[in-house]
């Protein structure tokens, strides 16, 4: 059917202008898809959650122990404290995962930049991890904000990338390159994000039992799984964990150098910090294709400019988008090159 509504689409604009009308139609697609797909993949993430928030609630400590609620069972909760606030409210926490890529894709159909629009509407990978119970889509939201905030507000974007590493750890990926962009103004403003909402957790848990979840979560898994140990076995044996494990770490950080010596811009941060990502995840003996979506958002918010399509946005009928976007960068100029400090303090 969305073939079919996107087609008479394509077909209409060699006479009319129909570009907003594709928009329409890539929202609906996005969202029934979406809606069509929850539960045909599924993620245990979602009942941890659950469980861990059920312990807290009963006076206990979230971490340190498995859950066997879990497939297989013994997973603990090795997410920030964060999470455990973000889905409080909700007695399925896959539900706002669900309702988080519908607002995201609702933003950047209003947006009107098609090409990123039109990936976010209709990936499937997207689609399936909406609904499968995995947190990534909340993370790639948080992740968002701070890079959408980092060319006019360099140090809140840091404050912000730190409230995202407290929801999920592997928003790291983009703190060394941010910090290396705009200096050491940034440390503070990320420290207090992330400490906001760490140190009450290190305070009332301990962190022993922190890093004892996140330990046993990478020993959960028996099999490798979305890594470079699964592509490895076309050519032999698995490759021990421990190997892998060490590989993922080594490639990180060589990634992560590289980054360093090489973002000299707003893209190169993050681009950058989608590299370092991608390396420290998939080099390893497990990992899992929901990561996408956290860099999804990202992506799909920039690839336009990066391209150089950014002046083919669709506007709608008296470009309200327009004119809100002219009155942020009145209030907040954009920069791309190195922040000044001058400019950094003033932000």
């Amino acid at each position: 059917m969305h073939m079919i509504v996107l087609g008479v689409c394509l077909a209409l604009s060699f006479r009319w202008r129909v570009a907003p009308l594709a928009l329409i139609a890539l929202l609906f697609a996005g969202i029934d898809l979406r809606l069509t797909l929850v539960g045909s993949t599924y993620s245990d993430v979602a009942v941890v959650t659950r469980a861990a928030i059920e312990r807290v609630l009963d006076g206990g400590n979230p971490y340190g122990v498995g859950y066997a609620v879990s497939r297989p069972p013994g997973s603990p909760f090795a997410y920030g404290p964060l999470a455990l606030l973000w889905y409080l409210p909700w007695h399925d926490p896959g539900d706002i995962d669900l309702v988080v890529s519908i607002g995201i894709l609702v933003v950047l159909i209003v947006r009107g930049h098609l090409l990123g629009a039109a990936i976010y509407a209709s990936a499937p990978v997207l689609q399936i991890i909406a609904g499968d119970g995995s947190n990534d889509t909340s993370a790639g939201l948080l992740i968002l904000f701070a890079l959408v905030a980092l060319p006019r507000a360099p140090r809140a974007a840091a404050a912000l990338l730190g409230v995202a590493f407290a929801f999920k750890p592997y928003a790291l990926a983009w703190a060394l390159p941010l910090l290396a962009w705009v200096g050491v103004s940034a440390i503070l403003p990320l420290l207090i994000g992330a400490g906001l909402f760490w140190l009450p957790a290190l305070i009332a848990w301990g962190p022993a039992a922190i890093v004892a979840s996140l330990a046993r979560s990478q020993h959960v898994d028996v099999d490798p799984w979305y890594s470079l140990g699964l592509a490895l076995t076309r050519f032999g044996d698995p490759i021990p964990r421990e190997v892998l494990d060490l590989l993922r770490y080594v490639v990180g950080a060589v990634a992560t150098v590289a980054v360093l010596l090489t973002a000299r811009s707003l893209r190169g941060v993050i681009v950058g910090g989608i590299l370092i990502f991608l390396a420290t995840l998939y080099t390893g003996y497990w990992s899992t294709f929901a990561y996408f979506s956290a860099i999804a958002p990202v992506i799909c918010w920039y690839i336009d400019d990066w391209l150089g399509e950014a002046k083919r946005r669709i506007s709608w009928p008296g470009d309200p988008v327009g004119a809100l976007t002219r009155a942020v960068d009145r209030r907040w100029p954009p920069v791309d090159g190195r922040p000044t400090a001058s400019a950094s303090q003033g932000q």
